[in-house]
């Protein structure tokens, strides 16, 4: 390879050692040569991928699936590029299976119904509790992988005991469509403490698909900040969602639910 943007788990440890985690030495802003190598391979045509969905709630109002997130939906639907009732989605409630989150895997099943009701068909659609059975040829033939929310902390712990991490760049970088609910848009992040005001852990390293930190849910905690950290600081709301590639990210918001 010519450089690491050509590699399908960049970053790395080492590239993500290198360009997160020395807050003297390293990158200023955090993963600059991430970013620049990610620019090079899509100017070159080498992994010019654009289909990360990073939302807050899904794609309805939260308690209400009468009222739709048209916004994001028509965004969703826009990446996945097919009509719904043809697209196979690989759909990962693993944040919410922790056995002490009773809340989170009722929500889980919840999102699997937006999906039902978005025209997802319930044969095309496969529940996966990350367990290292799935191979890389395997997930490679859905055109969607869903992550819902739960405990961002058990998710990438578990990704990273069964190297998953490794199947999530490939299926990315392949332009296959990654939603993210909650803790599945958090893992996205360069770092799932960075919000906490310590994004310099290497045990809590994301997936660096976005290069900013993510809080969820923010209009249900009023008494939130912004933080001071290396990167930008996205405070969601549930009507809102971030749209990601290669070359940045963009704002998504429903403005006909913001007062609802």
């Amino acid at each position: 390879m010519t450089h690491c943007g050509e590699c399908d788990e960049i970053p790395c440890d080492k590239l993500y050692a290198y360009s997160y985690l020395d807050p003297e030495h390293g990158d200023k802003p955090q993963g600059a040569r991430v970013a620049r190598c990610r620019r090079w391979a899509a100017e070159s045509g080498i992994h010019r991928w654009e289909n990360v969905l990073l939302t807050d709630c899904g794609f309805y109002i939260p308690h209400n699936l009468k009222q739709p997130l048209i916004a994001i939906i028509d965004r969703f639907a826009k990446m996945l590029g097919k009509p719904f009732s043809e697209a196979r989605v690989l759909f990962i409630p693993t944040a919410a299976g922790h056995p002490d989150n009773v809340e989170g895997r009722q929500v889980a099943e919840i999102l699997k119904h937006e999906l039902f009701l978005l025209g997802i068909l319930p044969e095309n659609l496969t529940v996966h509790d990350i367990d290292g059975t799935l191979t890389e040829k395997e997930a490679m033939a859905y055109d969607v992988i869903y992550f819902t929310g739960g405990w961002n902390s058990y998710l990438l712990e578990r990704i990273k005991e069964h190297g998953f991490d490794k199947i999530i760049k490939k299926m990315v970088y392949a332009n296959k469509v990654y939603v993210g609910q909650s803790a599945g848009s958090i893992i996205a992040t360069p770092n799932i403490r960075g919000c906490f005001g310590n994004p310099y852990s290497q045990e809590a390293s994301g997936l660096c698909l976005i290069n900013a930190y993510v809080d969820a849910h923010c209009n249900t905690k009023p008494e939130l900040t912004q933080q001071d950290l290396p990167l930008p600081h996205i405070m969601l709301c549930f009507h809102q969602a971030l749209a990601v590639s290669w070359a940045g990210y963009e704002l998504i918001e429903e403005t006909s639910a913001r007062q609802l």
